[in-house]
């Protein structure tokens, strides 16, 4: 057997490698991760990297989702406003075809009748974070305008686009 006559730089390098070592665990235990980084282990750091583009991709579908249910909420609130102005305008229908109203009383009815047609022409032109909600994949301009030419008195100058939402790989929301 041989005997080194000078232990010390082996004696050195093994305190070393447990300092090292040391530092390794501590820093495994304070963050709670066993790989801090990629030369730790290669195949987990890879893992970790995959997850992570994972996890941003389900993050930007969470958002379209988010960004597609308050786009639903607004036409469901705006959809119900516009019932409740026509059942008025209907209302008012039924009430102007009774034979015993003054020309006061009838031109009343109208000028309350074209406030209608505005306020759903306004309500039909409502747009969710910068989007008209009614107009198609067209979003320059307001779908619906007042136009006493036509026979509704409205025109629609939006389009018949469908509008689709990626949510997932490969899944699309029309």
């Amino acid at each position: 057997m041989r005997v080194n006559p000078n232990p010390m730089p082996d004696l050195l390098a093994a305190l070393n490698q447990t300092q090292l070592e040391t530092q390794k665990a501590t820093l495994e235990i304070s963050t709670g991760r066993s790989v801090n980084e990629p030369s730790d282990n290669p195949t987990a750091a890879a893992l970790l990297i995959a997850n992570n583009d994972e996890a941003t991709f389900n993050s930007g579908y969470l958002q379209s989702l988010e960004a597609v249910q308050g786009q639903l909420s607004t036409a469901d609130s705006t959809l119900s406003s516009v019932v409740t102005a026509l059942q008025r305008a209907i209302s008012l229908g039924v009430e102007g075809a009774n034979g015993t109203l003054s020309d006061d009383n009838r031109n009343a009815i109208a000028d309350e009748l074209q406030g209608i047609q505005s306020q759903v022409v306004s309500l039909a032109n409502t747009a969710y974070q910068g989007r008209y909600v009614f107009a198609g994949t067209n979003t320059s301009t307001a779908p619906f305008m007042l136009d006493n030419t036509s026979p509704s008195g409205v025109t629609y100058v939006g389009n018949t686009g469908v509008n689709e939402v990626s949510i997932g790989n490969g899944y699309k929301l029309s």
